[in-house]
């Protein structure tokens, strides 16, 4: 099942990555976010993080070594959709982006912060910061 969704997830990902970015009359109003992901107190690199928003596309990042991202709404526009996100985050080959030759994890994280998801964030106009700190337990 993990298999599957992490498929589906790297598909999607791919697929949006090429839609939009028309023109700037096709956007939704942007919030511009970024933040650091961490697990169990340590940087999670090479993590791939979505947030779903209710109303328009989904954005994307992957995390840098320090566990830092920064969300683009598609492969011109940074930022995310203002309203209400679901966020989910994939670790391990399967995720979209992923490279284990320049330090991205292989580590499996709990469904709760990405096939179950229940992290959720608010995205406002103008500059967003969202830290998740993530356990493995």
């Amino acid at each position: 099942m993990k298999l599957v969704y992490s498929c589906l997830f790297l598909l999607t990902t791919l697929i949006l990555s090429g839609c939009g970015g028309g023109g700037s009359g096709d956007l939704p109003e942007l919030g511009q976010v970024s933040g650091t992901i961490t697990l169990d107190d340590k940087p999670l690199a090479g993590a791939q993080v979505e947030f779903a928003s209710e109303k328009a596309r989904s954005s994307t990042a992957q995390t840098d070594a320090e566990g830092k991202y920064t969300l683009m709404y598609d492969h011109e526009n940074k930022g995310a959709a203002v309203g209400n996100h679901k966020v989910r985050i994939t670790t391990g080959m399967f995720a979209a982006g992923s490279d284990v030759a320049k330090g991205a994890t292989t580590t499996t994280i709990p469904e709760k912060y990405n096939i179950n998801t229940e992290l959720t964030a608010e995205v406002v106009a103008g500059e967003n910061t969202f830290d998740f700190k993530l356990t493995s337990q």
